[in-house]
């Protein structure tokens, strides 16, 4: 039997029969503060469950459905989400740092204020998301961002070839060092760049010798 506890209570908050809740289906439970850090979920649905605060670092979730759920604050770093699906689901100031989520679904979800650095994002699909996080040292190689509202998000050294940033939203965010080759700009045109610094710091010798020039 496996038990699903709260992360520092200790409370019982699910139980299953199989040694595994791999393929589960749960629908409208409350799950705040869960932890299921480590824990094989491949496969589950999980549909308008409260999710908030609950661990799943270092999870698979891989092909599960986490649909109309709410996951604020929840922490999904080191985690696997090859093919989930977690669209119209509130992921707001969320942890999914170094997480594998390649050909993800975050169609119309909410992941503001969230942490996405360093994750594999490529073939993830963030249609008309809210995203205005963190993405800096991320990889969203052919990643659909149509219509995406990446407001103040950071791009800083983040992979973008072939990513799809029409109607984007992107005013005040950074793409320092960001690799642009073959992507798709706002206005639907192909941008094909990487991203420098408008100012870039030189060191002080090699300032001095422009100046000598």
């Amino acid at each position: 039997m496996v038990q699903i506890k709260h992360k520092t209570s200790g409370k019982v908050l699910l139980k299953a029969k199989n040694e595994s809740i791999r393929g589960c289906v749960l629908s409208g439970h409350d799950l705040t503060g869960a932890d299921f850090s480590g824990q094989d979920l491949s496969g589950c649905k999980f549909t308008g469950c409260n999710l908030c605060d609950s661990d799943f670092s270092g999870a698979n979730l891989s092909f599960s459905k986490i649909d109309n759920c709410v996951l604020r604050r929840a922490d999904l770093s080191d985690s696997t989400l090859t093919k989930a699906d977690f669209s119209d689901s509130v992921l707001d100031v969320a942890n999914l740092s170094r997480c594998m989520a390649v050909g993800t679904l975050f169609r119309h979800s909410k992941i503001n204020g969230a942490d996405l650095s360093r994750g594999n994002f490529s073939d993830a699909d963030f249609f008309f998301a809210e995203a205005r996080s963190k993405f800096d040292h991320a990889i969203l190689v052919n990643a659909n961002l149509f219509g995406a509202d990446l407001t103040t998000a950071d791009f800083t050294q983040a992979d973008l070839r072939k990513a799809d940033m029409t109607d984007a939203k992107i005013a005040r965010a950074t793409f320092t060092y960001a690799k642009m080759e073959g992507s798709i700009g706002t206005n639907g045109r192909p941008w094909g760049f990487t991203v420098k610094p408008a100012h870039e710091k030189k060191a002080w010798w090699k300032v001095w010798d422009n100046a000598a020039l």
